[in-house]
């Protein structure tokens, strides 16, 4: 194989991903409507509307808060940034509960939308970005209330909260990465949408929401070292509460893992696509 040949075999898989890119920006406009069109489905008829997007959290936030503060008494390390165990929760919770809502939702947004994937030529890659962006939408609201009790318990907020976006376009990365592949492969193995749940159920609670990572037993550290939402949300934390720079190293690790996780999900979704219509 000459050195042009050997060149063109290993930019052939970016070309193609780039190629993908560009069709989803193209459909920028169909993304916008889809993402309306998902929120009034989730909200609009609905008594309480939008803001159920908040009772929910609050409600997993009560729940948790009476289990672990009040009675089992748990509380934030002294350099948390706060000793309020709510707050401590609150600031944890918010990236998860956005890449578990996606995932779980994208899982099945294929077999839901079985009628439109059946028209070859309906961009089915864009389902599982509208259900992130639809995500983003509920994200925001949580993230505004966030920093509204910051500013009250603590009266203010660090310039790093600057690097929350940041971290949070790489956990979007991430999720839509994971999604384009969960949602594909539940078109072939209709079970994955249920094993998902029980994958979740696992990574939650291995993810350091209810307590610093400090606290996680020595042996089994490495479930932290190597979980990308471990490092959002210790991120998350640092940023908001603890006021201090998050470690630029993991930052630099956990684009990299984002990038790759994304890139892949892409080009699997867009290899297998082509027997969706078949299968469905």
């Amino acid at each position: 194989m000459n050195e042009g040949a050997r060149i063109r075999t290993v930019l052939a898989p970016w070309i193609i991903f780039s190629s993908f890119l560009r069709k989803l920006y193209l459909q920028r406009d169909l993304i916008r409507n889809f993402v309306v069109r998902d929120l009034k489905s989730r909200y609009i008829g609905s008594f309480m509307g939008f803001f159920w997007s908040v009772i929910h959290p609050i409600v997993l936030l009560i729940s948790y808060t009476f289990v672990f503060s009040v009675i089992l008494g748990v509380r934030p390390l002294p350099d948390s940034g706060t000793t309020s165990f709510p707050l401590f929760l609150f600031c944890s919770i918010l990236p998860w509960l956005f890449f578990q809502d996606t995932l779980q939702r994208a899982s099945t947004v294929i077999i839901d939308n079985a009628n439109l994937v059946s028209k070859t030529l309906f961009p089915t890659e864009i389902l599982p970005l509208t259900v992130m962006l639809a995500g983003l939408v509920n994200h925001l609201i949580g993230f505004a209330i966030l920093l509204g009790v910051i500013l009250f318990t603590l009266g203010k907020v660090s310039a790093y909260i600057f690097l929350v976006p940041v971290y949070f376009l790489f956990l979007m990365l991430f999720t839509l990465g994971m999604s384009w592949l969960v949602a594909s492969l539940n078109v072939f193995v209709r079970d994955v949408s249920q094993v998902l749940g029980v994958i979740l159920t696992f990574w939650f609670w291995f993810t350091p929401i209810f307590y610093s990572p400090e606290r996680f037993p020595r042996q089994l550290s490495f479930l932290v070292r190597f979980n990308p939402l471990a490092h959002v949300v210790a991120a998350y934390r640092d940023c908001l509460l603890r006021m201090q720079m998050p470690d630029l190293r993991v930052l630099a690790a956990l684009a990299a893992v984002s990038l790759l996780v994304f890139v892949a999900g892409g080009l699997f979704f867009r290899h297998t696509k082509r027997e969706f219509v078949d299968i469905l």
